[in-house]
């Protein structure tokens, strides 16, 4: 690992380690809202590069809306977000004769917001749940050690394909390393920091959880990146590609999660 991808991770994972312990408001506002604007843009970067015209500039704005009323109303405005971004979207496309945009564009429009903005959303509203400073911070741990564990292990030893078609470097025996990984960290959190309302048995299943809900979330990006005919997101975070590459994984980890603690904490 060099020292170019190593140095985005020293330097982001402990920020966000933190940000994850304080209050939802402002400090998540804070963390969601800029994540939100700056992996929509890489996106929909990605897509006009490829030849594609969704209305970004409506699609940022909403992709912002979402992570950020997730914060502040906890989605309680989020269909109106949505119905007003729709609406506006497809009057665009209607009545701007000079650009000539399809249903395609429109239809390209909101996707790239709701993937971004909405399942960065959920990290607020675990936060919000009772104890959730706690199982945020453990579901990027075990997310994270899933990565890392999958990365060194699938690079010096991985031998079987995983999904050649969608990522070609993803191999069977990185995927079980980060499995164990994310499991050994889940274990490590039940050891140092037991509590009543902290099951061990939750922890763990937490590091199953993210490990394979990780997976799947770093294949689908893998997926649209194919589609666009791009290896990186941007090249932002210098070897570690851009905010988009990142994030694929927390994005679905954080949703899985948090439906996840709802049905076994309730509540």
């Amino acid at each position: 690992m060099t020292w170019r991808r190593l140095l985005p991770a020293l330097v982001l994972g402990p920020l966000l380690f933190w940000v994850a312990s304080l209050d939802a408001f402002p400090w998540y506002l804070l963390a969601v809202v800029p994540c939100a604007a700056w992996g929509s843009i890489e996106l929909y970067h990605l897509l006009v590069g490829a030849g594609y015209r969704p209305l970004w500039g409506i699609g940022i704005l909403l992709a912002v809306g979402v992570a950020a009323d997730a914060v502040l109303t906890q989605w309680h405005l989020l269909p109106h977000l949505l119905g007003g971004a729709s609406l506006l979207g497809l009057l665009w496309v209607t009545f701007d004769r000079e650009h000539g945009y399809t249903l395609t564009d429109w239809a390209l429009t909101l996707p790239p917001a709701l993937y971004v903005g909405l399942l960065l959303g959920y990290y607020p509203l675990l936060r919000q749940r009772p104890d959730g400073g706690f199982w945020v911070q453990l579901v990027l741990v075990t997310t994270w050690a899933a990565d890392t564990g999958a990365y060194l292990v699938g690079r010096r030893w991985g031998r079987t394909r995983l999904a050649p078609a969608l990522s070609p470097g993803k191999s069977l025996e990185g995927a079980a390393a980060g499995l164990v990984c994310a499991v050994l960290a889940a274990l490590v959190a039940a050891a140092l920091a037991a509590a009543p309302g902290r099951p061990a048995a939750l922890m763990l299943g937490t590091g199953v959880l993210s490990a394979s809900a990780g997976l799947a979330g770093d294949l689908a990006e893998s997926w649209l990146k194919r589609q666009l005919g791009v290896k990186d997101s941007s090249g932002l975070l210098l070897g570690h590609g851009g905010l988009l590459d990142r994030m694929d994984s927390l994005l679905v980890t954080g949703m899985v999660a948090y439906y996840y603690y709802l049905a076994t904490l309730g509540g």
